[in-house]
């Protein structure tokens, strides 16, 4: 079963319905601290990049103190009025994410369990190589089935694939697995080859 969906009336629709509320109060602790981690590990200081931020659960697990600039872009209006706290330092897109053109750089892109949403899950991450600061990286997130042929797990193998052919550096890699559930997520931070390096940040 395909994952994909691009249509912005449908994510209206389940936005507001209540669909996604329960995220917030989503028992994936431990990934989100691992994912909180590696963004802080950029610096004391950081701008961010949420693609499909949906309603901000990720800034619930940061130290926003430490965040200078946060963006978050997602394909519904109504995901991004419901984010909290609202920062006048911060942006909030709506676009969908194939057609947002970046007008700045960021620290950290993040892809929290949003790739696979998308008809083609590596295109994100060749459009966003050049949004990058100096000692940039990425976080992706993704969601693994216990079915090896399960449409998640195709879209992992291909960003896996993806990330090696295009010579990205791999700065941290950690499966995640919640015992209770028997749900797996794999978690990357990587560094595209087109970002340069200085011995600032690691």
């Amino acid at each position: 079963m395909s994952l994909v969906k691009q249509d912005r009336t449908a994510w209206e629709n389940e936005y507001q319905a209540g669909k996604w509320e329960n995220l917030a109060s989503s028992p994936d602790f431990a990934r989100y601290k691992v994912v909180a981690g590696w963004i802080h590990s950029f610096g004391p200081s950081l701008s961010l990049l949420d693609v499909g931020c949906g309603h901000g659960v990720m800034l619930k697990h940061l130290d926003l103190d430490r965040i200078e600039h946060f963006t978050g872009l997602d394909i519904a209006e109504t995901a991004l009025n419901a984010i909290q706290p609202k920062r006048s330092s911060d942006s909030y897109i709506c676009s969908p994410i194939e057609e947002f053109k970046p007008s700045r750089k960021w620290d950290v892109i993040l892809f929290n369990e949003v790739l696979y949403y998308m008809h083609d899950p590596v295109a994100p991450l060749r459009q966003f190589e050049t949004a990058l600061n100096p000692n940039g990286f990425y976080v992706i997130s993704m969601h693994k089935k216990n079915n090896p042929l399960a449409f998640n797990n195709k879209c992992l193998r291909k960003v896996r694939r993806f990330i090696r052919e295009e010579g990205y550096e791999l700065l941290d890699g950690v499966e995640i697995h919640r015992l209770a559930s028997r749900t797996a997520w794999e978690l990357l931070k990587v560094r595209p080859h087109r970002v340069m390096r200085s011995e600032v940040h690691p």
